[in-house]
């Protein structure tokens, strides 16, 4: 079977087209930041079998280019950003994308429940064009107007996918969808072999690598660290519309001394080793990217119990799970395991152990080339 591929430079405004044997495979993302979402992608982007294309899609051209960059040959194409229902011209010149590129199908990655939504309602309305979609968080949709949209896109999709058997459920429950319509496959990531760094001076130190967003939960890390006394430091790698909020609550609580915001950096993953534990203190989640890679280094976690948590995290051996929005609950867990060395070193060493056994992200792009094959198999 031969295919026609369209990319579309959002450089030059070049087309360039080449017909070749496999799964043409459209990616589309409406996020501007990197996140967990981001990652997970990039990572199966790269790892794609030869005979998987890749073109992919977005408003956000640093973000587009960043992934295509991942895969050689692959491309992407710029598309304006759809502010609503009532941007039609941003709609049409989306379905229109869709339509030239011919993709076999098209890869929505949701950071969100409402993410997406308006080009997936495009990709709808072309007859014969076959599309999946991932989601990455069970955060309830924006509206009435949303869930709607997500009960007739999921209905519609090939497949409706995310990232744990407890978020899938979350967002069948929160979306109003069908019991069972959502698979499930594990992201994975790869595993990276990082020496541990020199180590000076008595802080604790507590990582995280996050959006800035409510969902996250940065504000609760830093509420965390404001109630332990001075020996604790907190490193937030990220950035996002929480920003100013964070930086306005660092001074309110006085802790400017012992938190630091920094910007995210390509070689983030690489610090994991430099922290004594890694916080996720988030109040949404699916199956957090940054939790399999903190397990994989060798930090022992401490998180709160959302979304698939437990389906990566085994309580009391290879972290801790405490309540969502519970700030003493994480201080006592934070806390404990710096008091605990014995404790803090049975748990990194399972952690190791657990996350290399259990992420392995060649077995789930394994699994998304089956599921585009036989999407194609069947439209």
């Amino acid at each position: 079977m031969s295919h026609t591929w369209i990319a579309s430079d959002a450089v030059n405004g070049a087309i360039e087209r080449r017909t070749e044997a496999g799964v043409h495979l459209g990616i589309y993302t409406d996020a501007h930041v990197r996140g967990g979402a981001e990652s997970a992608l990039a990572n199966f982007i790269e790892r794609y079998s030869d005979d998987v294309m890749v073109t992919v899609m977005g408003p956000d051209e640093e973000l587009v280019r960043w992934l295509a960059a991942h895969r050689r040959g692959a491309r992407y194409s710029v598309l304006p950003e759809i502010a609503d229902r009532r941007d039609l011209a941003a709609m049409r010149a989306t379905r229109r994308a869709f339509r030239n590129l011919g993709a076999d199908v098209i890869h929505f990655n949701l950071s969100t429940m409402s993410s997406c939504q308006w080009a997936i309602l495009a990709a709808l309305t072309i007859p014969g064009q076959p599309y999946v979609v991932l989601e990455h968080s069970p955060v309830g949709t924006w509206s009435p107007m949303s869930q709607r949209l997500k009960h007739l896109t999921s209905a519609r999709a090939a497949a409706h996918v995310t990232v744990g058997h407890a978020a899938a459920r979350n967002i069948e429950a929160l979306g109003g969808l069908p019991d069972g319509s959502i698979e499930v496959i594990h992201s994975g990531v790869p595993v990276v072999e990082l020496d541990p760094p020199e180590r000076s001076g008595s802080e604790f130190t507590l990582g995280m690598l996050a959006r800035h967003d409510p969902a996250k939960g940065v504000d609760l890390a830093i509420r965390t660290v404001a109630e332990l006394d001075e020996g604790y430091r907190l490193v937030v790698l990220g950035d996002g519309p929480q920003t100013p909020e964070l930086v306005d609550l660092i001074e309110e609580l006085g802790v400017g001394d012992r938190v630091e915001l920094r910007p995210y950096a390509p070689d983030a993953r690489n610090l994991y080793p430099t922290f004594d534990v890694y916080l996720l203190p988030s109040r949404f989640e699916a199956f957090p990217v940054t939790v399999q890679e903190a397990m994989q280094a060798g930090v022992p976690v401490v998180a709160t119990e959302v979304g698939s948590i437990r389906e990566a995290i085994d309580d009391e051996e290879t972290g801790l799970i405490v309540p969502v929005g519970d700030v003493a609950a994480l201080a006592t867990a934070v806390a404990r395991l710096r008091d605990d060395p014995e404790l803090r070193g049975a748990m990194a060493r399972r952690a190791a152990e657990v996350g290399r056994a259990r992420f392995d992200v060649d077995e789930a792009v394994r699994s998304w080339e089956d599921l585009y094959r036989r999407v194609v198999n069947e439209a």
